[in-house]
């Protein structure tokens, strides 16, 4: 398929947008209502406008990768997760005063220049393919900094104190023998024998009796086996992926000390040392997750509400025409590091995607409070819809929540 380079100016970011021969008929569908949200129509561009940026993006990132033929597996979803954050983008458009939100005149100027930038800079077959028009574009972003401000506004008033206590997390180092069933590439399923589950065990015994010696652990484990490895965990009362009976038999030891004997669970056998019964840097990592998921918790808890009590229904049929016949890719220019500030830069969570901006298009959006609201569409479609003016304002809203 070949691709005809273009210039596309977003996110304070000069980006080339290459894409295939235009064969579909999004043009056409634009002004007809692909879903409507309390009898409130949405527009066929503006949702195939967020597609066609997702594309892009994953198609940068991942195209090389997976090739083109990656879009009859990821785009079903793409389009999907779009639907989905539009959905919130309204819903929570439509509460705003509840939370005192609004755009200022600054914002909806820089909101029109951004708009204006973009259409400016593409040329009209990528604009047509994209469905993309001054009013899309300017609505998309719209929604997108309404989206950010009110995560930032839910979650606002959230607890961000964590005790030691809560958070505290111990770290211990082991090594596992498997006896677990093993799967070949044919599935076929092989348990191991009775004579095969002992002889793992002695392996086991065999690192313990030497790190009881004196011998560090990753030594003694390579001298069984080159293609092993110690791992190292940490977990809590109420965290940590460590084997139960693990966490049993390391649990009461003091740092630095091993389990007396060979631990037998259901999946192995394990030597294990307690490393540290408290560890201050994994324990202020969990004070972050704790509080992540607090946010979490509180926008999902309201926005889960509104979402019962909203009337959503899409156009299959219509959604259906929204094809991934096309590729679409995103270039960097050589101009892009004096671009300026992207949205990144300002509290984008750290989506590698196109250009590294912020995504729009997926539910984690607000990513700096770290809000979370349903899907993970972000983490794997990426936008660079937002500009770097309008990042900084849903940036300066996320900052005032923290």
């Amino acid at each position: 398929m070949s691709k005809i380079g273009k210039k596309l100016l977003a996110a304070g970011l000069c980006l080339g947008l290459a894409v295939g021969t235009v064969t579909g008929c999004s043009a056409d569908n634009a002004g007809k209502a692909v879903a409507t949200l309390d009898g409130e129509k949405i527009d066929y561009a503006l949702v195939n406008f967020m597609v066609r940026y997702n594309q892009a993006g994953m198609q940068s990132m991942y195209g090389s990768m997976f090739g083109e033929d990656m879009w009859s597996s990821y785009g079903p979803t793409v389009k999907s997760n779009i639907i989905e954050n539009v959905e919130q983008m309204l819903i929570l458009e439509k509460h705003m005063d509840e939370y005192s939100v609004e755009l200022t005149d600054d914002d909806k100027a820089k909101i029109t220049e951004a708009a204006a930038k973009f259409m400016e800079s593409n040329e009209k077959d990528v604009l047509k393919a994209m469905t993309a028009s001054q009013e899309t574009v300017e609505r998309m972003l719209t929604l997108t900094l309404i989206q950010n401000k009110m995560q930032a506004a839910i979650i606002k008033d959230v607890d961000t104190e964590v005790s030691d206590e809560e958070a505290a997390q111990k770290t211990v180092k082991y090594v596992m023998f498997s006896t677990a069933d093993t799967t070949d590439a044919d599935g076929n399923t092989t348990s191991m024998t009775e004579e095969e589950k002992a002889a793992q065990k002695e392996k086991a015994q065999q690192v313990l009796d030497a790190v009881k010696g004196g011998t560090d652990m990753d030594e003694a484990v390579k001298a069984i086996d080159e293609n092993m490895s110690a791992t190292t965990t940490s977990y809590g009362t109420d965290n940590g992926s460590i084997d139960e009976k693990v966490k049993t038999a390391v649990d009461s030891l003091s740092d630095g000390e091993f389990a007396d004997s060979v631990i037998e669970a259901d999946n192995g056998y394990y030597v294990a040392q307690m490393q540290s019964t408290f560890d201050r840097e994994a324990t202020d990592s969990q004070k972050e997750t704790i509080v992540s998921q607090r946010k979490s918790d509180k926008f999902n808890e309201v926005y889960d509400a509104w979402k019962e009590a909203a009337e959503f229904t899409q156009d299959d049929k219509l959604l259906d025409e929204i094809t991934f016949t096309d590729t679409f890719e995103i270039k960097s220019t050589e101009t892009e590091a004096a671009s300026g500030e992207t949205a990144a830069d300002t509290g984008s969570e750290g989506t590698e995607g196109a250009s590294e901006t912020e995504t729009v298009s997926g539910t984690e959006a607000s990513s700096e409070t770290e809000t979370v609201s349903g899907t993970e569409a972000s983490s794997e479609t990426e936008t660079v819809s937002e500009t770097e003016a309008v990042s900084e304002t849903a940036a300066e809203s996320e900052t005032a929540a923290e």
